[in-house]
């Protein structure tokens, strides 16, 4: 006899086994249905109970589906808007300067009142009195750091300090910048 021999005969005995175990829940199962006096409810809660169980998994299938697609649809919508925006918005000074102050006043205890923001072609232009010169090179970095903005020119003075001025314009830049606004007006 060899070992061959020996476990072809242990798998045969597992499998034989297998086979009684599982009759003997069919048996059961049939006897537990068939039952001449509860089998035909039982057999009828147990086709509700498939039945409500195809039908759950049906909608949760349905409802997975849906998020998927527009899970989808949403992630196409944004590559394509990503792809359509330019990378830096252009602000009118105006709204540049709305900006500007939002971002500089919007903590509190800040100096509203002692601040002038201007903004001309996207160049930012800081003036007022302040006493801290942390503070005056604080507000000139986070001006450069709004969107939209070219250039600072921060014109903050401490008091007793001579105020800043702004740098002399080039005459054909300002020629230019006034052709554009009466153009923009209609004028």
């Amino acid at each position: 006899m060899g070992v061959a021999s020996t476990r072809r005969r242990r798998r045969a005995r597992t499998r034989h086994g297998a086979e009684l175990a599982g009759a003997g829940v069919a048996g059961a199962a049939l006897a537990y249905l068939l039952d001449p006096d509860r089998g035909r409810r039982r057999r009828h809660v147990l086709r509700d109970r498939a039945v409500a169980l195809g039908r759950r998994g049906a909608r949760r299938t349905a409802r997975h589906v849906r998020y998927a697609g527009s899970t989808a649809v949403g992630v196409g919508k944004g590559a394509v808007a990503r792809r359509r925006m330019p990378h830096e918005r252009e602000y009118d000074d105006v709204t540049l300067a709305h900006k500007v102050e939002s971002e500089l006043f919007r903590p509190a205890g800040s100096p509203k009142g002692a601040v002038s923001v201007n903004v001309n072609d996207g160049v930012v232009e800081l003036r007022g009195q302040l006493a801290d010169r942390a503070l005056i090179a604080r507000l000139g970095h986070a001006a450069a750091r709004v969107e939209g903005v070219r250039r600072v020119e921060n014109l903050l003075h401490t008091p007793g300090s001579p105020p800043g001025h702004s740098p002399p314009s080039d005459p054909a830049d300002v020629r230019r910048r006034a052709g554009a606004n009466g153009a923009r007006r209609g004028g």
